[in-house]
């Protein structure tokens, strides 16, 4: 009779060890892998998570309009670090200012709920290792733009700049932007010498940065940061609507005035206007309200000629300027026709006389026709005028 026994032999054994080590050899890297792999999803994640944080989530979109724009909104700048996303400090609070439209200050954390609840994480990827963040500006080698800020996570093996580096860059476009825009008189002509100022927080501050309109209206920003900012107007001497004409026997007198929109007093001690006549044309008389400041029986005034003469005041008047809200969001910012000026409140109207053009600075010479001539005219206070007398 032939008996049988259970168990297994020595080789059964030997070959079930050799399968399972050939098992285990290709699960453990393929394990190892996956789990690598989860980590860089979750470091980037997290880093994803900080750049929203920083700059806000372009995606959430009110009424068309981007509608956050995270730390840099509200500050002004990138935080010198992460822990600022979620630690106010001595970072200054969070204030609107209803004059100048807008605010400034620290309104976090800035960090998704569920981060914050484990602080002690913020400052560590998933590889255990600290992130690296610089706010020192670089040129990107792929592109050739400045980048502003870079935030790093060493990656798998816990070394900087290596190949396996996860990173999110900052690029200078992508925080500030060119503001332009122009100002208008009442008629749709620009005014120049205007003063305008753009409105925004730097490291949480209010601040204010000044321009002045050329001679055609327009005025411009350069490196405004992202978020809800205001332009401050802010009007001097501009001409009236409907002013600007030709007068005397031979159209060779021209005659406009001007308006204070300031709230200040305006001191004016020069003149100078700008026009190109066929042929050259000389004037021989300027008067400014009620005084004669120029008048010669030698050499006349012409183009670019400057007259000096003491002090004329042109009265302000109650408070004339204007704070309008815009929002910045894209590389390039135009503000739209802002109010036409005359929506504003006005101080004194003077009138201002050039007279007796003629084709000879000196001696006599025969009258000069100036209807149709552009004239441009600066004044000390830096308020330029521009009109073509008919």
């Amino acid at each position: 009779m032939r008996r049988y026994r259970n168990g297994f032999t020595l080789i059964d054994i030997v070959i079930i060890l050799a399968v399972f080590g050939v098992l285990l050899g290709t699960m453990i890297p393929l394990s190892i892998k996956m789990v690598q792999k989860r980590r860089e999803l979750q470091a980037m994640d997290e880093l994803e998570k900080l750049r929203v944080a920083i700059t806000g989530n372009a995606l959430i979109v009110l009424n068309e309009a981007r509608a956050k724009f995270g730390y840099l909104g509200d500050m002004g700048n990138l935080p010198p670090s992460l822990e600022d996303l979620y630690k106010k400090g001595s970072q200054p609070g969070h204030i609107f200012n209803a004059t100048k439209k807008t605010c400034a200050g620290w309104n976090g954390p800035y960090i998704a709920p569920e981060i914050v609840e484990h602080l002690e994480t913020l400052k560590t990827d998933a590889f255990g290792n600290d992130y690296v963040y610089s706010t020192t500006p670089f040129t990107d080698s792929t592109t050739g733009a400045t980048v502003d800020g870079k935030i790093t996570s060493k990656g798998r093996d816990g070394i900087a700049d290596t190949s396996d580096d996860l990173s999110v860059d900052f690029f200078e476009n992508q925080l500030k932007s060119k503001v332009y825009g122009i100002i208008k008189n009442e008629v749709g002509d620009g005014v120049g010498g205007a003063a305008v100022s753009i409105n925004y927080p730097s490291n949480g501050v209010l601040t204010s940065e000044p321009t002045t309109t050329d001679r055609f209206g327009f005025y411009t920003f350069d490196d405004v940061p992202y978020g809800d900012r205001s332009v401050t107007i802010e009007p001097k001497l501009v001409i009236a609507t409907g002013s600007g004409d030709v007068t005397g026997g031979s159209n060779n007198d021209v005659v406009f005035s001007v308006v204070n929109f300031s709230s200040s007093d305006i001191n004016i001690t020069f003149y100078e206007a700008k026009f190109s006549s066929s042929p050259a044309a000389y004037y021989k008389t300027l008067i400014i309200g009620s005084t004669t400041v120029y008048d010669s029986s030698g050499d006349k005034l012409g183009s670019e000629d400057r007259a000096i003469f003491s002090t004329i005041t042109v009265a302000g008047g109650d408070g004339v300027s204007d704070n309008i809200p815009i929002r910045v969001q894209a590389p390039v910012t135009t503000v739209g026709d802002i109010i036409p000026i005359g929506q504003l409140g006005r101080g004194q109207t003077i009138r201002i006389q050039m007279l007796n053009f003629r084709d000879l600075q000196g001696g006599g010479g025969s009258a000069v026709n100036m209807s149709g001539v552009p004239m441009t005219i600066t004044l000390s206070d830096g308020s330029i005028v521009r009109f073509t007398p008919f």
